[in-house]
């Protein structure tokens, strides 16, 4: 039986695939919207491949890696909902820079409940959360 399936509060499976959801629509979109971004291409290409690292770096062993994800998670809501909200003022719910950060955002939402809920599993004792040796 893998240790996953053993540790009853473990969502970073989860957390890894919404990170990569979040990872793959950055990288679709970055070729039409990267002129209204307000980060240069390198910058968002860079934040995919942390996204995408910090996705395959998540273990319920590697207890850091839970708090990596609970701070990302945390910067990219702030982050694309903040840039979501500006561009609804600017151009409108129909724009699709604003659907895609508003997108991004909540997935990024669910991403930090799921991963706030592991911490919660491991913070509470469960003595299946152990780090590798």
């Amino acid at each position: 039986m893998k240790l996953v399936e053993n540790i009853f509060h473990y969502y970073g499976d989860i957390v890894r695939k919404l990170f990569l959801a979040g990872a793959i629509i950055m990288l679709l979109t970055l070729p039409v919207l990267n002129p209204l971004l307000p980060l240069p291409i390198f910058d968002s290409l860079l934040t995919i491949i942390i996204l995408s690292l910090v996705a395959g770096l998540t273990s319920p062993r590697k207890k850091w890696t839970l708090f990596v994800n609970e701070i990302i998670a945390i910067g990219a809501v702030i982050a694309f909902e903040y840039y979501a909200v500006n561009y609804y003022i600017a151009y409108s719910a129909e724009s699709t820079i604003f659907l895609v950060n508003q997108l991004l955002a909540v997935i990024f939402l669910f991403a930090l409940y799921y991963n706030t809920k592991t911490i919660r599993g491991m913070i509470s004792g469960d003595s299946r959360f152990k780090e590798e040796s």
